[in-house]
């Protein structure tokens, strides 16, 4: 019983310690970002100097010298990290806004690390099934 327990105990706390990973505030900066089609296929890529903002509520992605070029307000987040940036996701449902328009897009954003490569999948409803996937490059929590 006490071994149960204890593994129960062991279990809960290394869940908790991942879902908090996702709730750190953390700077992503990314050089190369690659259009993927529906069916996986790198369709091109752009080399934009990002650095995306992820907050408790909100993510913010800033182009070159552009700020704000894209919001998003974060409406749930599922955690999967077995070590934190190095292997394992965390998922985020988001509203994006454009800032500029105020058009409003239901969407995903998935940062992603597997092989010791980190990246940053976004998904869109109006993209049709394409992906936009960001290289990360360097990282920094805030």
């Amino acid at each position: 019983m006490k071994k149960m327990f204890l593994s129960f105990l062991v279990l809960l706390l290394a869940g908790s310690a991942a879902i908090a990973q996702c709730d750190k505030n953390v700077v992503y900066h990314s050089d190369k970002q690659e259009r993927i089609s529906a069916e996986g296929d790198v369709m091109d890529s752009k080399t934009d100097v990002l650095s995306i903002v992820f907050t408790k509520e909100t993510i913010t992605v800033n182009a070159n010298d552009k700020p704000e070029a894209l919001k998003a307000t974060i409406q749930g987040t599922t955690c999967d990290w077995k070590e934190i940036y190095k292997e394992g996701k965390a998922v985020y449902k988001v509203l994006f806004q454009k800032p500029d328009t105020g058009e409003t897009n239901e969407g995903s954003m998935t940062v992603e690390a597997k092989d010791g490569k980190l990246y940053l999948l976004v998904e869109m409803a109006r993209l049709d099934g394409k992906k936009i996937k960001v290289l990360i490059n360097k990282y920094e929590e805030k």
